[in-house]
């Protein structure tokens, strides 16, 4: 199935969340949250003198490589958020730093909106009068980064190799948990870090097909580029920089030849030994 989902996404056919969840695609959120930041600092929007203020900013930027996440880089495709904005971005809530007890506004109540253009994902939350502390902090300048928290889809990502030949992944299908505005872009401990990049180490392994623990020690050993390797060796096939990873593609047999080929891998290679 993500295999299917993944052709689609290629071929820009829709595929809609709530149907993967009926069927058990989506697990529920949890240990495999993985939140990113931005360096675009949010501001401050008042409509009118006496109206509202709103806090504006960018959870995510289009087509920019991360920094160095454990072992790899990381850029967000233009399409990644497209199933949840058709959806109506259903249940994204908006917190400061990401904590539960720091709630800025949800799309279900209309306080927060979402929109997305050519630099990336736009966010635009009211805060309650209760957080007025974060608007000042905004405003300050006190406040310098965004963040977005999400969960990508079954067959949501690709990995490849950078211009700087450095496992680099892709996000095209996530799940939009919540945006923020954070007051330090670094995680607050290495529990925490290791925690929100469990997806993405169990992406990697299932897609060079390795154990998850393998996977991981060799992004925290910085050797990551091995999986790589293997398939460049593989048929003499190699990519090229900045490309998306693909499998070689494998010779087209005829009938007659297939069958002999079959026959050939079916017989006792000691056979003529005594």
């Amino acid at each position: 199935m993500p295999k299917i989902l993944a052709a689609c996404r290629r071929f820009g056919i829709s595929v809609s969340g709530d149907n993967r969840a009926a069927f058990g695609l989506v697990e529920p959120m949890g240990e495999f949250d993985e939140r990113r930041f931005t360096r675009f600092p949010p501001e401050i929007r008042q409509d009118s003198e006496h109206g509202p203020s709103f806090i504006y900013g960018y959870a995510a930027a289009f087509g920019k490589l991360s920094r160095k996440l454990g072992g790899f880089v990381e850029q967000v495709d233009p399409v990644a958020f497209n199933e949840a904005k058709t959806a109506g971005w259903p249940d994204v809530v908006c917190r400061y730093n990401h904590r539960d007890d720091q709630l800025l506004g949800t799309t279900y109540a209309r306080t927060l909106r979402l929109a997305t253009d050519n630099t990336g994902l736009a966010y635009e939350v009211e805060p309650p009068k209760s957080r007025s502390d974060v608007l000042e902090y905004v405003q300050r300048g006190d406040i310098r980064h965004s963040s977005f928290a999400f969960r990508v889809f079954p067959g949501g990502d690709e990995w490849g190799v950078s211009e700087f030949n450095y496992p680099m992944r892709t996000l095209l299908s996530v799940q939009l948990v919540d945006v923020a505005p954070v007051l330090d872009p670094a995680y607050p401990d290495a529990t925490a870090g290791a925690r929100a990049l469990n997806g993405a180490v169990q992406s990697l392994a299932d897609w060079v097909q390795a154990d998850v623990e393998e996977v991981r020690c060799r992004l925290n050993e910085g050797r990551a580029m091995e999986f790589f390797r293997k398939y460049r060796d593989a048929d003499g096939w190699k990519p090229k920089s900045d490309q998306r990873l693909k499998p070689p593609k494998r010779p087209v047999l005829t009938g007659a030849q297939a069958l002999l080929t079959l026959q050939a891998n079916t017989e006792d290679p000691w056979a003529d030994e005594e």
